[in-house]
């Protein structure tokens, strides 16, 4: 099992590394090439003061492996997805040819990209800094350093070249006097996630019948949409129909006037009763309510994604996938025993998460891919509902010992589950709290690859063109200028393994 490296604060140490890159501009000579130009542009290897910063806050970026790249602006490679598609038995009939295997490959891509922070120090601030904390400007280095391994974390988790689409909603309906949705009558309903650049495909359909109501139309359908990292605003379809061009946009609850993304850090109101903010994520759940008969004719749901997450001035995406979206490029297919990555949402109509949910994800994984995840990540919202969860379903175990008096009179208030056991597999698999996680999702990861794969001994890597680097700026307005750059990428090699159940509405 992977061990977590534990975290180390900004010490004088690491400021000293910092400063020693500086000072002594250990540049490579490819480093050169890639960075000076001729504003005077000056870079220095900030790898070794890099890795003495291991945030707490960043399990992912201290956990997965990283390799050097190849130099290039994509990566491309092969994941199995099956060893044999026919399933042969590999009996011999006499002296002929055994039967032939036919393994499934799939091609997978992803993109390098720059990941990059700038900060500045006045020259007042670094003259006078020196008679009270040594070099400010490399205590700011080192300081931004570590933001840029927590925005790493983030891409691990978050980043999408194109907007990720969002997990099916989930309905509910009211009663209304006037307007609103026939009765008697099963709607479809769809929702997509907008940008500057375009609009994505539709998530799933969820599906509500509404009340025989003695009337008719006396039937509000409310309608949470699940939120997705870097969109700004929802669109909603709906139709009686199951298909994409039978399903309509709903103008009153659609648009960035009507169903805008949320903020960071705002009240998340929980299913039992009362809320808690979401912190460095945005609010999980936008809740709206087609009052008025919904509406037929118009505009369906796109048939391709074009919601580029960020563009560079050819038009070219700036960001790439990380493990959500790599899971949900990359499902299960149809054929049979397979292993691609595990997507699902809790069995629920309300979307309150079950314990079930979690086995059942585990068991399809094991069936289907041999695969054992090493770690569940989670938001805290979420995690503090699996601790109640376990603890509702009378699944704690306390060990009573009698020799350890002392101990046994020092009660703890509260509790918290710290592993979770695979029922699969009887494995104990930690569970790591990520408050930079969406608040509607659980992410089972693997580490280990189950069977032997040749030159590929991990299942996540992260591959890096250009480590940790600082670079120095021409001086402007009485201050210098500094910033801090990786570029990098994310490989999945072992699709099986990568399990991701989201849609999960937040409850006490």
């Amino acid at each position: 099992m992977t061990t977590i490296t534990m975290p180390s604060s900004i010490t004088q140490e690491t400021i000293n590394l910092v400063n020693e890159a500086i000072q002594t501009r250990m540049l490579r000579p490819e480093e050169t090439r890639a960075i000076t130009d001729a504003s005077g542009f000056v870079g220095y290897d900030l790898e070794i003061p890099a890795k003495t910063i291991n945030p707490v806050i960043t399990p992912l970026v201290n956990m997965i492996p990283r390799k050097p790249g190849p130099g290039v602006d994509v990566t491309h490679w092969k994941a199995i997805t099956s060893f044999d598609t026919g399933r042969a038995w590999g009996d011999l009939n006499g002296s002929s040819v055994p039967s032939s295997v036919t393994p499934l490959l799939a091609s997978m891509s992803n993109t390098y990209q720059a990941i990059a922070l700038s900060n500045s120090v006045s020259f007042k601030a670094q003259w006078r800094g020196r008679s009270l904390e040594g070099d400010l400007r490399s205590k700011m280095m080192a300081i931004l350093l570590y933001q840029l391994k927590i925005t790493e974390e983030r891409w691990i988790i978050n980043a999408s070249a194109s907007l990720m689409v969002p997990p099916a909603p989930v309905l509910s309906i009211t009663s209304t006097t006037t307007g609103g949705a026939s009765d008697s009558t099963t709607y479809y309903v769809c929702v997509t996630a907008n940008n500057a650049n375009g609009e994505t495909t539709m998530s799933d359909r969820a599906s509500i019948t509404t009340a025989a109501n003695a009337g008719g139309n006396t039937n509000a359908i409310g309608v949470k949409v699940f939120t997705v990292a870097n969109a700004t605003f929802y669109n909603v379809y709906i139709g009686t129909t199951n298909g994409r061009t039978t399903l309509w946009k709903q103008a009153s609850v659609s648009s960035a006037t009507y169903a805008p993304q949320p903020n960071t850090n705002i009240a998340v109101a929980l299913s039992g009763g009362g809320s808690i903010p979401c912190g460095e994520v945005e609010s999980p759940i936008i809740s709206l309510v087609i009052s008025d008969a919904p509406a037929s004719g118009g505009t369906n749901p796109p048939a391709t994604n074009t919601a580029v997450t960020t563009k560079d001035s050819n038009s070219s995406a700036t960001t790439w996938d990380g493990l959500i979206q790599q899971a949900l490029l990359n499902t299960g297919t149809s054929n049979g025993l397979t292993l691609g990555a595990q997507v699902a949402q809790p069995a629920a109509s309300s979307g309150i998460l079950a314990l079930s949910d979690i086995d059942n994800l585990l068991l399809s994984a094991y069936n289907q891919a041999a695969a054992d995840p090493d770690f569940l990540i989670m938001n805290p919202i979420v995690h503090r509902k699996l601790t109640n969860l376990v603890a509702n379903a009378n699944q704690l175990h306390y060990i009573v010992d009698s020799r350890q008096g002392e101990q046994q009179g020092q009660l703890t208030g509260a509790y918290r589950v710290t592993h979770y056991m695979n029922e699969a597999t009887g494995k104990m698999i930690p569970v790591i709290p990520n408050r930079y996680c969406p608040a509607h999702t659980i992410i089972a990861l693997p580490m280990s690859i189950p069977y032997p794969v040749p030159e590929v001994t991990n299942a996540v890597e992260i591959e890096t063109n250009q480590e940790y680097i600082g670079v120095d700026f021409a001086v402007t307005n009485s201050s210098f200028p500094f910033a801090d750059y990786v570029e990098s990428t994310l490989k999945v090699y072992f699709l099986g393994g990568l399990c991701v159940l989201r849609g999960i509405t937040p409850s006490a």
